[in-house]
């Protein structure tokens, strides 16, 4: 893994000798070159603390955007930390390279992935329409999630944030002493893992670390939002539990087709922060606000209605009283519903 591209002696990791050498570079393409404000943000889920070594988003340039060697405590498709190459502007990515050191786990991982460069460049090139704002914006960030097991899963972030992809990394052998010359391995770990979670402590003496719980994050199902009785909708923000935001659209033309699509049928994650903003009635708009589904209670919805008929689409049912005072949520397919009671609908009248 060309980790430090120039540099030698090569790498000694698993017993493996690295040498990284310089590519020929054909003629690169207009997507391989256009250049935006772009940055690298590494993260990792809460209660599983990770260090990264050495990391990287290489690009076709020759160059990359780099990530600081840092201890991470983040969130999931949330970083808390950028690193700025020079003038902060960069083309697409044609891949990812990272190591790491795994505290819960107590174990080095080591990676190299191509990415998804034209659809990247494609995204940045788009962007979407900042309806609050009433401008053009576009993706800023790519973040970068650690997770148990050597996963890694990758976003492209801004205003709304869209996943790239997941990664398996594997584990390599590598020199403790020059990832901290200064440390006592066995004290630093068992210090480091005191600090940690009582529920991620048990799976550490259980040995049950996993990283199956953000695996079903990443699961879609078929489904489709509807509004009863029957509202107008004009516009909507959606957070899903794989970290995705859809918060605007594309191009300001864009935007009632948006809406209505939320009312068709597609392959989506499960929703995690849901706001609609309705017409019921000539001049009367109300925003529909839940402010945090309950994640437990919405995904054993979705995977147990899935469960009973597979091939059946879901309906996230938005159902309000006459009054426009109360709402709730309800999940159903043709043969069950189930209503979501932790998950509190805010209704409010809006300008």
């Amino acid at each position: 893994m060309p980790l430090r591209p120039y540099s030698l002696p090569a790498l000694l990791t698993g017993g493996l000798v690295l040498l990284a050498l310089p590519r020929c570079q054909p003629a690169l393409e207009p997507y391989q070159t256009e250049r935006f404000e772009l940055v690298a943000g590494p993260a990792a889920a809460e209660g599983y603390p990770m260090e990264i070594e050495e990391g990287r988003f290489p690009t076709s340039d020759g160059n990359s955007i780099p990530f600081g060697a840092e201890f991470l405590e983040g969130d999931w498709g949330l970083s808390h930390s950028v690193v700025v190459r020079s003038d902060g502007t960069a083309p697409a990515p044609d891949s990812l390279e990272v190591r790491w050191f795994s505290y819960t786990e107590d174990k080095f991982y080591q990676g190299r992935w191509a990415m998804p460069q034209r659809r990247i460049h494609e995204l940045l090139r788009q962007g979407y329409w900042n309806t609050d704002e009433q401008q053009h914006a576009t993706y800023s960030n790519l973040t970068m999630c650690l997770l148990p097991q050597g996963v890694v899963v990758v976003w492209l972030c801004g205003r709304n944030q869209v996943l790239l992809g997941r990664y398996q990394a594997r584990e390599i052998n590598f020199d403790f002493k020059r990832f901290n010359p200064a440390a006592n391995r066995p004290r630093m770990i068992a210090q480091e893992q005191a600090r940690l979670p009582a529920a991620v402590q048990a799976q550490i003496r259980s040995g049950t670390l996993s990283s199956r719980r953000w695996d079903d994050c990443l699961t879609t199902y078929r489904w489709r939002l509807a509004l009863r009785p029957p509202l107008r909708l004009l516009d909507y923000g959606l957070s899903y539990v794989n970290a995705e935001t859809d918060n605007y659209p594309r191009t300001a033309a864009l935007a009632l087709p948006r809406a209505t699509a939320l009312l068709a049928t597609q392959r989506r994650p499960v929703p995690s922060n849901l706001l609609l903003r309705v017409e019921a009635g000539p001049r009367r708009h109300w925003q529909l606000q839940v402010k945090a589904l309950d994640e437990a209670e919405t995904r054993a919805a979705f995977q147990t209605l899935h469960a009973a008929h597979p091939v059946a689409p879901l309906t996230l049912g938005v159902e309000t009283d006459a009054s426009m005072r109360q709402a709730r949520l309800v999940l159903q397919n043709d043969w069950q519903r189930v209503v979501l009671h932790k998950s509190t609908v805010v209704v409010y009248a809006v300008e």
